[in-house]
């Protein structure tokens, strides 16, 4: 599909031909992260609720996804830096009169908040994921992408903060309070499809038996995540435990230098960047533990989904994580950039397993009581449901 041709065919094939109270979905990531796992969730609970569609990239891994459920799509045939979207998102709006549009990272907010000053969409939501500044080092990118944020909130947009942290972040650069709505992340339970680590064709192909203790850590690969640090952090324990073992699952700029990095300190046969992977549950069902080194961070679903499998967790006390977790108690927790407190946490998880599995209950525990799949869409849907109120209030006015 090219251009405005098939936009309308595409729709019908998804049930979107009614235009009664339609909320767009805008997710233009390249890599499915967190913020994907959430539409994915959304987009389930919306389908046979009422119309919706999801705008994302053409042949994204969220594109392929959606697809495979067969749940609503409408993929965008530019790059995420065209200024065509504009008119091509204001089309799909005009099209099937969505009422709502929710955006769920930089570039979607601002191609979406001009396509919906365009066509006087009622409503505009922004769900913000992490702290756009921290999350690129202060650099100009981050400034940009606040900047946008920014833009939102002079548009009377709404926006959903999935972490407390995101939702200090957001009144921080002058988002009104009452225009901001905290809504964590969560997820179901995930299901689980192999018994054990010799069942897993991964694991049988880097022959990572029984006896290898796994440490595994799935996030973009990406300077924020840390994981720079965790190498450095492997590298000081393997000599002592070479039954120790890191696992990288995810993508991302930084993959190249990860596995340079890898290479040039011996962790060649210690360490695998397998890359994106749909069987996430798996990988984590048959590791050890989880971790986490980043250096800034909202409420990762990669997180919530190693708690909801029990897994003890060794993560850096920042954002929503610090927020969240309890060094001791449901987590290890250590300082951010710091792979010698990365080493000693990981030493401590391996030398005390009972403890550990105790972290991994604990986390399990807390989360099944905090974080409710079906209250974060019944919120968010309420989000809607009010702002649309608000918006007809004032037009009668």
């Amino acid at each position: 599909m090219d251009g405005m041709s098939g936009m309308s065919e595409m729709a019908q094939v998804n049930g979107m031909d009614n235009k009664h109270e339609g909320v767009l979905i805008v997710d233009l990531a390249k890599r499915f992260g967190g913020a994907s796992v959430r539409v994915l969730e959304l987009a389930r609970s919306l389908q046979g609720r009422q119309p919706y569609a999801v705008a994302t990239l053409a042949g994204s891994p969220l594109h392929q996804k959606l697809d495979a459920e067969k749940l609503a799509t409408l993929p965008v045939p530019f790059g995420r830096g065209d200024p065509r979207l504009v008119g091509w998102l204001a089309h799909a709006i005009r099209l099937h009169g969505y009422t709502v549009l929710d955006a769920h990272n930089p570039q979607s907010q601002f191609w979406g908040y001009l396509a919906a000053r365009l066509t006087r969409i009622p409503t505009t939501v922004a769900t913000v994921h992490s702290s756009y500044r921290s999350e690129h080092g202060g650099a100009l990118k981050g400034h940009a992408y606040e900047g946008v944020l920014r833009l939102n909130a002079l548009g009377k947009t709404q926006f959903i903060a999935v972490s407390e942290s995101v939702e200090s972040y957001l009144q921080d650069i002058g988002v009104d309070r009452s225009r901001v709505s905290l809504i964590h992340n969560s997820l179901h339970t995930p299901q689980v499809s192999v018994a054990g680590r010799a069942d897993h064709p991964l694991m049988r192909s880097l022959r990572w038996g029984n006896e290898a203790y796994v440490l595994i850590c799935v996030a973009r690969l990406e300077p924020v995540k840390g994981h720079r640090y965790l190498l450095e952090a492997l590298r000081q324990v393997v000599p002592e435990s070479p039954h120790l073992r890191g696992l990288l699952v995810g993508d991302g700029r930084a993959r190249a230098a990860l596995e340079a990095q890898a290479r040039e300190t011996g962790l060649g046969e210690y360490v695998h960047v397998a890359g994106f992977r749909t069987d996430i549950a798996d990988l984590l069902s048959v590791s050890n533990a989880f971790c986490l080194a980043s250096l800034t961070e909202g409420l990762p679903f990669a997180l919530l989904e190693a708690s909801a499998l029990r897994l003890p967790l060794l993560v850096t006390s920042v954002g929503g994580m610090a927020r969240l977790l309890t060094h001791q108690q449901t987590a290890f927790l250590v300082p951010p950039a710091d792979p010698t407190a990365l080493a000693e946490g990981l030493r401590w998880l391996m030398a005390h397993p009972a403890e550990a599995a105790t972290l991994g209950q604990n986390g399990f525990e807390m989360c099944q009581r905090r974080f409710n799949p079906e209250e974060m869409i019944a919120r968010t849907l309420e989000v809607y449901h009010e702002r649309r109120k608000v918006k007809k209030e004032r037009r009668r006015k």
